[in-house]
């Protein structure tokens, strides 16, 4: 119930705020607006102030914003998106996601403020970090890490009695130790766990491994403007390398017809909320950010149905001198949307298979 109240608040929010940047550039440029809605339909209650109806609907992820014309239709309605000028449509159709790039800004600022985990690289200011540890971020099916429990989040802090210092110290005495049963001090949640687990390799022929991604983590505090700037860079740094996973994405897909085994669709990103929202507040507060952070990039790609294609469109017109026919940017769009559907239901029925148990033992704790 947690995880499933929590990804509706999170991922509800950052859509909510997607669709009000949308909602506020048209009010401003003075295109009409004719709905904008908290949630999605079935329509639970509705108000309508001047011309806009307001209303909140049953399904409680995000929200929309209905502008007249969007379609493309009432062209000469000069109240219309389809009879503004490119500049405006641009500013109407971008705002959606400057506004997910600035809350992801925020969330970034204010977790830097209040002390944010961070990975610790050479470039870390270690005079500013508390709490170090080294942090589990991948547990590989099928190892003996999964066979004990061990999760997502979980820090190490000493192995066989030995005090951990940093992975490189849990590689080393891994490598030292081979096949030898070892003997976990764990905290999760704040709470010790002690469990047991014997190294093995995941393919035969391989080096014995516990099956665990690691990271350096630590909490680092920055003063009031130092957290804008650190903020500002974060943001910066992670959108790049968020372009950067689309990309190699997209090329896999074109090249190989396969889908990278890490992208998580709903289904996993709300295992992933709850695992996070667990760790506390600052956490859900990063993780918030590269949500709305990858909800921004998605966005903005290129592609039919999405803004990115919708700007696209609306450029293609500008250099052609001539509309692309309601009809046929129709077709576009709705081909563009019934793939995103295919490749989410795709990845969704794989999030199943690969999370099944904990949403069975979820659905079983509830009841």
């Amino acid at each position: 119930m947690l995880t499933f109240i929590s990804f509706i608040v999170i991922l509800g929010f950052l859509v909510l705020a997607h669709e009000l940047g949308h909602f506020v550039s048209a009010i401003k440029l003075g295109v009409e607006v004719e709905e904008f809605g908290i949630g999605f339909p079935p329509r639970l209650f509705s108000i309508k102030r001047k011309g806009i109806v307001y209303s909140i609907n049953w399904i409680p992820i995000g929200g929309f914003v209905k502008i007249k014309g969007e379609s493309g239709e009432e062209v000469k309605n000069p109240k219309s998106f389809a009879a503004q000028k490119t500049w405006k449509k641009s500013v109407i159709l971008s705002a959606g996601v400057l506004m997910n790039f600035v809350v992801a800004f925020i969330f970034l600022s204010l977790g830097f403020f209040i002390g944010l985990p961070q990975a610790l690289d050479k470039d870390a200011p270690m005079d500013k970090v508390q709490d170090r540890h080294v942090m589990i971020m991948e547990v590989a099916p099928g190892s003996a890490a999964e066979e004990i429990g061990l999760q997502i989040g979980d820090n190490i802090l000493a192995m066989n009695q030995r005090e951990v210092v940093d992975s490189e110290f849990i590689y080393n005495f891994l490598t030292a130790n081979g096949t030898q049963e070892l003997n976990l001090s764990i905290e999760r949640n704040k709470e010790i766990l002690e469990l047991k687990a014997t190294p093995r390799a995941l393919n035969e022929g391989e080096t014995p491994v516990l099956g665990i991604g690691m990271l350096d983590t630590g909490i680092v505090e920055y003063g009031f403007f130092s957290s804008i700037w650190q903020g500002a860079r974060g943001t910066v740094l992670m959108t790049g390398r968020i372009f950067s996973a689309f990309y190699h994405l997209l090329a896999d897909i074109i090249t190989t017809g396969k889908v990278s085994a890490g992208l998580a669709g709903p289904v996993g990103v709300a295992v992933i909320t709850g695992q996070v929202v667990r760790l506390g507040f600052v956490y859900v507060l990063n993780f918030a950010a590269i949500l709305s952070l990858n909800l921004a990039v998605l966005n903005i790609l290129p592609f039919p149905a999405l803004d990115g294609g919708r700007l696209l469109f609306a450029w293609i017109e500008k250099i052609r001198g001539k509309k692309i026919t309601q009809k046929t940017e129709a077709m576009i769009h709705n081909s563009g949307f019934v793939l995103l559907m295919v490749l989410i239901i795709f990845i969704t029925g794989r999030d199943f298979v690969k999370y099944g148990g904990q949403i069975w033992d979820g659905i079983k704790n509830i009841f």
